[in-house]
């Protein structure tokens, strides 16, 4: 099939040092980011932060119906296509912005046209909870009814709280642990949202008044 510019959108959000840029960056090795370096040590390691955005474009697919498929950048696609000749392939446009919450503007311009959203919290940093809630009412107020997973992320880590105690903190029913700089729980992350959001978009316009938060295994090594 020939590809559109993109088919979904992906709007990845979440506070500061949460690990978006990292998450796009591992599904898409071509990510262009805005970003600056930390002016000071964040949790006692310098890095950078986003000021703008991170843009990555990757493909989903796959051969039947119901298969969980593959999920590449459109790069590496473009490179192999013709291994997908007779598959089902959608073009995903994955859009990070910063998390910082005086950066709102920008987020809201991230979010326009957005198909679904994966919001991602450091399970680590307990202290930017109040952060991470103040981001997710921002979201539900402004995308309504699209679909929304919420993502405990950094389980890596060994101070990492359970997905289940983090979904406490941010009064949802439903999160679920994965590494960001892992491929293969990023990338499963992605597709099962994708799932929901391509099912989503074929059903009717009745929705309820609240985001849908989606559920998903992640898988852990």
């Amino acid at each position: 099939m020939e590809l559109k510019p993109y088919d979904y959108k992906i709007y990845v959000t979440g506070p500061f040092q949460s690990g978006k840029t990292t998450f796009v960056h591992t599904l898409d090795p071509n990510t262009i980011s805005v970003e600056r370096p930390l002016s000071e040590p964040h949790r006692g390691e310098m890095g950078t932060t986003t000021t703008a955005f991170d843009l990555g474009r990757v493909v989903w697919t796959y051969k039947n119906p119901g298969d969980l498929g593959l999920l590449m950048s459109a790069k590496e696609f473009e490179k192999d296509k013709d291994q997908y000749e007779g598959w089902t392939s959608y073009r995903i446009e994955v859009r990070g912005a910063p998390g910082q919450l005086h950066f709102r503007t920008i987020r809201e311009v991230m979010m326009v046209n957005a198909n679904g959203v994966m919001m991602l919290v450091d399970a680590s940093d307990p202290g930017k909870i109040g952060e991470a809630c103040a981001i997710l009412a921002e979201t539900k107020d402004k995308l309504g009814t699209i679909p929304l997973t919420v993502l405990a992320n950094k389980q890596d880590r060994q101070d990492a709280a359970a997905p289940g105690a983090v979904a406490e903190w941010l009064g949802v029913e439903y999160c679920y642990g994965m590494t960001g700089k892992d491929v293969v729980s990023a990338s499963e992350a992605m597709i099962q949202l994708l799932q929901v959001v391509v099912g989503a978009k074929s059903q009717s316009s009745e929705s309820s008044s609240t985001l849908d938060v989606v559920a998903y295994t992640a898988q852990e090594e």
